[in-house]
């Protein structure tokens, strides 16, 4: 697979890149039931933060309120991306290494929380 993303970047600017240039990558990772369960849940919890009325600063305060939506959301999201980049490649490497004959991916680090 190819990476959209230039190689200086660090790994969750690469992770947000492939968010934007590749949703499919991300919507491959909301499915799996194999992935990690803490990015999905901190994107679903950063969302129901976004839409619930209570907010640690209420959105009738025109900016601050709105700006605490966007800095949560911006912080789950990059989170997210990172985590489904980073399970990507790992799924990737190791897909490769079974078409090769291979078994296990060796020297794949596993994807945590």
């Amino acid at each position: 697979m190819t990476n959209p993303a230039p190689p200086n970047l660090s790994r969750s600017q690469r992770g947000v890149m492939a968010l934007i240039t590749s949703p499919r990558r991300l919507l491959r990772f909301l499915r799996d039931p194999a992935a990690p369960k803490l990015p999905k849940a901190m994107a679903l919890l950063a969302m129901l933060y976004v839409v619930m009325p209570a907010d640690l600063i209420p959105d009738v305060m025109p900016i601050l309120g709105w700006l605490d939506d966007l800095g949560l959301t911006g912080v789950a999201l990059g989170y997210l991306a990172t985590k489904a980049a980073s399970y990507e490649d790992a799924e990737d490497v190791r897909k490769e290494n079974e078409a090769k004959g291979g078994g296990e991916a060796i020297g794949v680090k596993p994807v945590g929380p």
